[in-house]
């Protein structure tokens, strides 16, 4: 008898065996699939020395804990003082190590590098909806090696002092928008953000938050900031799944390969434009002229992958740098007495009747401090930086799986009391005895004497930190120069205290709120539309 006729048999004379064997083979099925997708301490028994950590689902392990991007970071806190500086999550098939001490950064991400440096397996956001170019999830190796090595070529000390007039000229523009329409700060500065990297990155300003190229820019952004939120496709929770049938999985692929066609679209664009603006001899100083003139071709470099390089830069320092700034107009509406002993600062060493400059900076420790506060207070992400591993590890009697994400926990190191007294106080002066810029602190010796971790470690750490912390500086110590900040007053009369609420997704990125701007004095709101015209007449020099 065949196995069908078999079949249909028992349908007819014992219809609820069938049923019986059926609710039967669903779990056994499901387990096996668990089992074959999944690791665990049945094939690997040294997982039984894996950190302690919060006990998860069967299959999806601690995803749901994590689903709601808002309550990362405290969980991330939560789960550190429960389990200790290093514990251990299961967020779909992936393993999760989250380091939550300097020691433990220190130990693995700095001496380490070499095998926790690279990105976990992710089919729908690199394979697909990147086209495996994307270098922020590019797998360690020689071709991330090429391509770092070319991205901190220009974007080291030495070159970002040659970007500063960009960052002179468009901060004098972001304190003109500011006293045009302080309502608008929260758009201001993302303008601010996007030119400066537009220019450094292709020589193009953004002058008006309305330019075109911002909602190109933006529409990739959103695409990248939806894809990297912990848990939000399949795939790239359980890689083994990419090779089953796609509808089986919301039809993942197709949805990956519609964000491929317009992101690619828009880098390979902008790539093929300053091309053929190098070739006739019209193309600005920046960072896409050099990079061509490199010969990116002859390193085994094409232009789809030339082009996500590039673009790259964008993604990292745009909406990045802006949700700092912003986050730092909420922390001086919130706690205002460091909003004041910073403009004391500035009106002793500066004075009323000039700009702050570049070259005050080294004369303003409160300041400098305040910076460094800032990244602290809210570091750029809601959920700390992953690296993977690439080989099988042992750190303090507990085992690391080859193929780990293990996550700087900054959340954790951060507002950890025994490192920062009164974590959730704004406090600059804890700060002031950091007297070096941030990029100099990744590479101290004792990892307790860094002032944070908002700048990553490792071989990952941020390329850009040198342009960022000039960005930071300039605009930070302006606005503090030029404007009062403080909470808005409602039609009645009542104070509103802004949230403290972050947009749904990966980034720290505040929802919009409303606080109080306005100039601190007629002299000051002079000199800002002065200097403004100024360098509106004279352009960016570069000297």
């Amino acid at each position: 008898m065949s196995l069908l006729a078999l079949v249909t048999d028992i349908k007819a004379k014992h219809p609820l065996t069938l049923v019986a064997a059926a609710l039967l083979l669903l779990p056994l099925s499901l387990f096996a699939i668990y089992f074959s997708t999944t690791p665990n301490v049945f094939k690997d028994s040294r997982r039984r020395k894996l950190p302690p950590g919060p006990a998860g689902l069967p299959f999806i392990g601690n995803l749901l804990d994590i689903a709601d991007s808002e309550v990362v970071r405290d969980k991330a806190r939560q789960w550190h003082q429960k389990f200790g500086d290093i514990f251990y999550t299961k967020i779909g098939g992936t393993d999760y190590i989250w380091l939550s001490s300097p020691k433990a950064v220190r130990d693995l991400m700095d001496k380490k590098s070499g095998m926790y440096s690279s990105r976990a397996p992710t089919p729908f956001a690199q394979d697909v909806a990147s086209g495996g170019r994307r270098q922020l999830f590019m797998q360690y190796g020689p071709e991330w090696r090429n391509l770092r090595k070319t991205s901190h070529a220009l974007l080291n000390f030495s070159a970002a002092v040659k970007y500063q007039p960009i960052q002179d000229f468009e901060s004098k523009q972001l304190m003109h928008d500011l006293l045009d329409s302080p309502s608008n700060f929260y758009q201001h500065n993302r303008r601010y953000s996007s030119s400066v990297i537009m220019h450094v990155t292709y020589g193009y300003r953004l002058s008006s938050w309305k330019h075109p190229l911002m909602t190109k820019i933006y529409t990739v952004l959103d695409n990248l900031t939806e894809m990297t939120a912990p848990g939000a496709h399949v795939v790239d929770s359980f890689p083994s799944l990419a090779r089953w049938p796609q509808w089986l999985l919301g039809n993942w692929r197709s949805k990956a390969e519609k964000v491929f066609q317009h992101d690619s679209k828009v880098y390979l664009d902008l790539w093929n434009e300053l091309k053929k603006e190098v070739d006739e001899g019209t193309a600005k100083d920046c960072f896409v002229k050099d990079f061509y003139l490199q010969s990116p071709k002859s390193r085994g470099i094409d232009d789809l992958l030339a082009a996500y390089t590039c673009g790259g830069l964008v993604e990292a320092g745009s909406e990045t740098t802006a949700t700092t700034l912003n986050n730092f107009i909420l922390a001086m509406a919130l706690f205002p007495e460091a909003a004041k002993q910073a403009q004391q600062e500035i009106d002793k060493v500066v004075g009323q009747t000039r700009l702050p400059s570049w070259e005050d900076e080294k004369d303003l420790p409160y300041v400098r401090a305040l910076v460094k506060e800032v990244l602290r207070w809210r570091p750029v992400n809601k959920f700390g930086m992953p690296h993977c591993t690439s080989e099988d590890d042992w750190y303090e009697g507990y085992f690391i799986p080859k193929g780990s994400v293990v996550m700087l926990n900054w959340w954790a190191i951060h507002y950890d009391s025994k490192l920062y007294s009164n974590p959730e106080a704004f406090d600059p002066s804890r700060f002031l005895g950091h007297e070096l810029p941030a990029a100099d602190y990744i590479n101290v010796n004792d990892p307790y004497k860094r002032d944070h971790f908002t700048y990553g470690a490792g071989r990952r750490v941020c390329p850009g930190v040198h342009v960022a912390e000039k960005s930071l500086y300039i605009n930070i110590v302006r606005t503090l120069w030029g404007f009062d900040i403080a909470k808005s007053v409602d039609v009645s009369g009542n104070i509103v205290t802004p949230s403290t609420a972050m947009v749904r997704g990966f980034l720290s990125v505040p929802v919009q709120f409303e606080v109080d701007i306005k100039a601190r004095s007629a002299e000051h709101e002079s000199i800002i539309h002065d200097e403004f015209a100024k360098a509106e007449e004279e352009g960016i020099i570069f000297r």
